[in-house]
């Protein structure tokens, strides 16, 4: 765990000194917020319930975007970003093993991903009851309680592993991003489903889609992994 936290500790002072994660970090769980909140102050002023819960189902899912979103930046510039500062060769010359420099790296993007989630759900509360006079219809149900905080470290750590994957193999980190960017379909499904049946979120739906995440996270997260060998990483890219 020592060295764990040695990782973790590293790659957010990086993180920090970057101003495009940072300014990730707080703009997008801002825009994210506003959003959420002007479609649960819309569906207040609706009287047609199929278009309430459509507003209400688009204010959920926008949260749950955000820990698939979040991560991205982290954790693509964790190693493809190193490599291209000169950085990771001696990072890797330690005796550090690689499973504690994955899994360092790894909650290095998760842990600020979830905080943000949450912290911006929170936020979302504090400013939504004052502004329609009272907890919004729908919200703190179980089926919005089991998204935010069962879901989303599922969907922050398959985008996580998706995005270490990728960044393993990559020779760019351009392009690291991009193509990791696939890993937020997950979160983007259950928004098109939702809104355009127009019912209300079910815990059944929650369920289904934790089950595929958990199964989907634990074979990504492996053949991550398997992939972040330090000898094919230098190999790679000398």
């Amino acid at each position: 765990m020592r060295r764990i936290s040695v990782i973790l500790m590293k790659e957010w002072r990086e993180s920090l000194r970057n101003k495009m994660i940072l300014f990730g970090a707080i703009f997008l769980p801002l825009f994210m917020v506003g959003a959420a909140l002007f479609m649960v102050y819309q569906g207040r002023r609706i009287d047609v319930a199929g278009a309430q819960i459509a507003l209400f189902n688009t204010a959920l899912m926008y949260f749950l975007i955000l820990p698939a979103l979040i991560p991205l930046a982290i954790a693509a510039y964790s190693i493809i970003g190193e490599k291209e500062q000169g950085s990771l060769e001696p990072l890797l010359a330690t005796p550090i093993s690689d499973l504690e420099l994955f899994l360092g790296k790894a909650l290095a993007s998760v842990i600020p991903a979830l905080i943000l989630t949450w912290g911006s759900f929170g936020l979302f509360l504090a400013v939504s009851i004052p502004l329609v006079e009272g907890i919004p219809p729908y919200v703190l149900t179980g089926p919005w309680i089991a998204a935010i905080f069962g879901l989303s470290p599922l969907l922050s750590l398959f985008s996580v592993g998706v995005t270490m994957l990728v960044s393993s193999r990559a020779s760019d980190a351009r392009a690291a991003y991009q193509i990791s960017s696939f890993a937020i379909i997950p979160a983007i499904v259950p928004l098109i489903i939702y809104t355009s049946r127009k019912t209300l979120v079910s815990l059944w739906l929650i369920g289904l889609e934790a089950l595929i995440l958990f199964v989907a996270s634990v074979i990504v997260l492996y053949c991550a992994i398997r992939v972040f060998r330090r000898e094919q990483i230098l190999t790679r890219w000398k």
